[in-house]
């Protein structure tokens, strides 16, 4: 293996439990490889001794481009080694150390030496141990940084002292192009602060996560004025916060404005029905949107409903819609979902786990897999439904009479289908397979 590392271009070796001594290996044959410009080491017991200082013994010499080191044990002493060897690099404009164990101390280090490189694009300390002291460092390296396009400092603990610094940078910065702060507990006064920033900067900013942050009605009114004026906003994640309707009902008209906007994530967020028929009227034949995100909200039947009439006719480029974890139900919320199963041409993943659909859900739910002419469906997840035997038999059916139409994964986890709705289905699957000239169908229970 050695002798190949010595000439690839390109190298994976995630995931090969390769611990120090592997990792030196592995550094050592890089050293004779001058075409090399991307390699990943993650998940592989990659500690802050040994095998941070191999990789820093070779760096220097390396043409590497992209570096991947996510999920090891480099811990803030490999931080600072690999640190040393970022500063100066010619070359590296993506490095990955998401889930080291890395803390304020590392991500000093790391801070220091984006204050010296003048190539790095892409940073990723997502799931580290930073708190404020290290997000103040990285703040100031920002405000320092022409270069730099992608931060991601998802799942830390800068808390609202945190996003302050790192706003106070963010307005002498114009390269930023996606911020990623989810999970990090910055509150609706760290929010205000990001966004007021983003709103004075001359840069343009087109992905916003504040997923998880304990957002409510009052961060959503200063969204509200983020999404008028940064017009080319395409991505904005606010997944598992509480703006409840009157946050979504306030943000509604400017996410319509918006017309580049992409993916929108409001999953988990407290909206029902009356916030989602808001929504759903701002959105409306919205020529952008390819991802919603509505999952862990109580739509119920009457926004499932609002949800789906939106979806069939008004949205002509949404690939992904997500409604885990909505009480659906098995009646008017399966029929409407039955409905856009027909009658949508462009959906190509349906999130639906979670939703207590029953046998009568998922026979209504047939209904229009069986009938649907031009369904690009790829992925239609049922888990956790209750589903049982007549449910599993009557989604058979609608694969075997629709075998053009068949997902390409059915997913039925942790539903109560016993060996003779598996053998139905997996029946179903090889109809798909030799009428639907070769089409192959996933089922996974």
């Amino acid at each position: 293996m050695c002798d190949q590392l010595r000439t690839l271009p390109s190298v994976d070796l995630s995931a090969k439990n390769l611990g120090d001594e592997g990792t030196a290996y592995v550094a050592e044959a890089l050293a004779f490889n001058t075409h090399c410009r991307a390699l990943d080491l993650s998940k592989n017991g990659i500690g802050g001794g040994l095998g941070a200082a191999a990789l820093a013994q070779v760096l220097p010499t390396a043409g590497l481009v992209t570096l991947v080191l996510n999920t090891n044990s480099l811990g803030d002493a490999g931080a600072e080694a690999l640190a040393k060897v970022v500063a100066g690099h010619p070359h590296l404009t993506t490095l990955d150390l998401g889930q080291n164990g890395i803390g304020d101390a590392g991500a000093t280090a790391l801070a220091e030496a984006l204050k010296l490189n003048t190539r790095l694009q892409r940073l990723d300390l997502s799931g580290n141990a930073i708190d404020k002291e290290g997000a103040a460092a990285l703040a100031a390296a920002l405000a320092a940084s022409n270069t730099l396009e992608v931060l991601v400092l998802t799942d830390n603990y800068l808390g609202e002292a945190g996003a302050l610094a790192l706003a106070d940078a963010l307005r002498g910065n114009s390269s930023l192009r996606e911020l990623h702060l989810k999970g990090n507990e910055i509150g609706d006064a760290g929010v205000a602060a990001i966004c007021e920033a983003l709103m004075a900067r001359h840069g343009d900013i087109a992905v916003l996560d504040l997923g998880n942050n304990s957002l409510t009605e009052a961060g959503a009114a200063v969204l509200t004025r983020l999404l008028s004026l940064k017009r080319s906003l395409k991505e904005l994640n606010l997944y598992m916060n509480d703006i409840g309707d009157d946050g979504v009902s306030k943000m509604a008209q400017a996410i319509a404005d918006n017309k580049h906007i992409s993916v929108l994530d409001l999953g988990g967020n407290n909206i029902g029905p009356k916030g989602v028929a808001v929504l759903a009227g701002a959105l409306r034949n919205h020529g952008s949107l390819t991802s919603l995100e509505l999952g862990y909200n109580p739509l119920g039947p009457e926004g499932t409903k609002t949800v789906t009439d939106l979806a069939k006719f008004n949205l002509p480029k949404l690939t992904t819609l997500k409604m885990g974890w909505c009480k659906v139900a098995g009646g008017d919320g399966a029929r409407a979902l039955s409905d856009l199963l027909l009658l949508n041409g462009s959906l190509q993943h349906l999130d639906l786990r979670g939703n207590s659909l029953g046998n009568d859900g998922a026979i209504l739910l047939s209904r229009g897999l069986k009938a649907a002419e031009n369904s690009k469906l790829a992925d239609l997840d049922l888990g956790y439904n209750e589903i049982k035997d007549d449910g599993a038999c009557a989604l058979a059916q609608a694969l075997k009479a629709n075998p053009e139409g068949a997902p390409a994964e059915l997913k039925l986890n942790s539903n109560y289908i016993t060996r003779f709705g598996q053998v139905a289905l997996s029946e179903a699957v090889d109809m798909v397979y030799d009428m639907g000239k070769g089409k192959m169908t996933t089922v996974h229970f």
